[in-house]
């Protein structure tokens, strides 16, 4: 128990520093060492540490990814440039456009592919229009994870929460939206309070476009039909790996002139962190640590009503701030499923984990992924971000757990 104890420490010393200087060892060679060294110190024997690997959710999101990267080559993300300064007509519009269509997208994607696509996008249309990109940036990153919780194709953990758990989609989606939809709401309203002097009706002055948009219509079409029959397969309860993966090969095929191109855009750097990290959890569960763990938080399973799930709430928060939320939901997967997997329990695990990388810059993948891509044009400080985070985090955690009474 102490030696996983020590290499569970050391990789998520790691994980949370984002690397050890002079070393330049990252997040994903973080995941690799502490895999390696829970097998290497005999906490796991090697055949267990091949059975931790969760293909399932491994290739669900590599599915995903493919998809994502064919919109991205199609010109999607292109054409949603020109229709957001195309509809804006002030300041106010805009930041309503960004965190719409930020949190929409989010919800059929995941958030962290969204917000590196999109990133770029908010900037060339700030940089044109002669506006402050900070406000609409820090909405992106907010809107982006809010958005992603009311379904488990949003981001990675709820994947792993909804292939765990085997809730149906529309079940998933149809208790958690409300929370999304708020979540929404109170993003804009505390954005536009807090940049009142930039966000204004005040009409906006749009040039005329520079180029021609760049569509490759038959892979937009083809790119956007197969998200849409994946819609259709997840809600009638299809197994969500065999539908995503089987899609992302019928557009490999139908734009076959860019495989190379659409594979080098997938974040396989996330993949290979998620196998490491199912190593080390698999660790951290078989020398007992789980069920330490589990022990010294039961009474917070064992509430019930609104006190239990605030109490929950904050836990699996303040949990997924040290440790980020994917690490935070694989510490707790087995115990909710030793408390025999209450779908109320898996959803507010999702809702939890996802709402509190709201609170820091440094709490979610996707905010990180927009300050790293903004840095030079626009860098987002700690509490720039920290004013925004805040009360949009307490007010939809609030909100989950008086939704999602355990």
């Amino acid at each position: 128990m102490i030696t996983a104890l020590l290499v569970f420490i050391a990789t998520y010393l790691i994980l949370g520093v984002q690397g050890i200087p002079r070393f330049h060892i990252d997040r994903p060679t973080g995941a690799l060492l502490g895999a390696v060294g829970m097998v290497a110190f005999g906490v796991l024997p090697l055949q267990e540490a091949y059975r931790a690997i969760d293909l399932d959710t491994l290739l669900f999101l590599l599915g995903m990814m493919i998809l994502v990267a064919y919109l991205e080559l199609s010109g999607f993300f292109e054409v949603l440039e020109r229709w957001i300064i195309g509809l804006a007509r002030s300041t106010f519009m805009l930041l309503g456009l960004i965190v719409a269509s930020a949190g929409f997208l989010s919800a059929l994607f995941m958030n962290d592919t969204v917000c590196l696509l999109y990133a770029p996008v908010i900037l060339r249309v700030t940089r044109r229009l002669q506006r402050n990109p900070l406000p609409y940036l820090i909405a992106l990153a907010t809107a982006a994870n809010i958005g992603s919780v009311c379904t488990m194709i949003g981001n990675p953990q709820n994947a792993l929460i909804g292939i765990r758990s085997h809730l149906p989609f529309l079940q998933f989606t149809g208790r958690l939206w409300p929370i999304s939809a708020f979540g929404l709401l109170a993003t804009f309203a505390v954005i536009a309070l807090l940049y009142r002097e930039e966000i204004s009706r005040r009409p906006l002055i749009v040039p005329p476009p520079r180029n021609p948009v760049r569509i490759q219509r038959w892979l937009l079409s083809v790119s956007l039909t197969a998200g849409g029959i994946m819609l259709v397969l997840l809600c009638l309860n299809y197994h969500p790996p065999s539908v995503v993966i089987s899609l992302a090969s019928i557009v490999i095929l139908a734009g076959s002139r860019k495989p190379r191109r659409a594979l080098q855009q997938v974040d396989w750097t996330l993949l290979f962190l998620f196998a490491g990290l199912f190593v080390v959890m698999r660790g951290v569960e078989n020398s007992g640590l789980t069920a330490l763990f589990f022990e010294r938080t039961r009474f917070l399973l064992e509430g019930s009503g609104l006190t239990g799930s605030l109490g929950l709430t904050g836990a699996i928060a303040l949990l997924s701030n040290l440790v980020s939320n994917v690490p935070a939901v694989m510490i707790y997967l087995p115990i909710v499923e030793a408390h025999g997997g209450r779908p109320d329990l898996w959803l507010l695990l999702a809702a939890a984990s996802t709402l509190a990388g709201n609170l820091t810059l440094l709490g979610s993948v996707a905010n990180l992924i927009v300050a790293e891509i903004a840095r030079e044009e626009a860098p987002i400080g700690f509490l720039a971000y920290l004013k925004v985070g805040f009360p949009v985090t307490l007010a939809t955690l609030l909100l989950a757990a008086w939704l999602l009474q355990v």
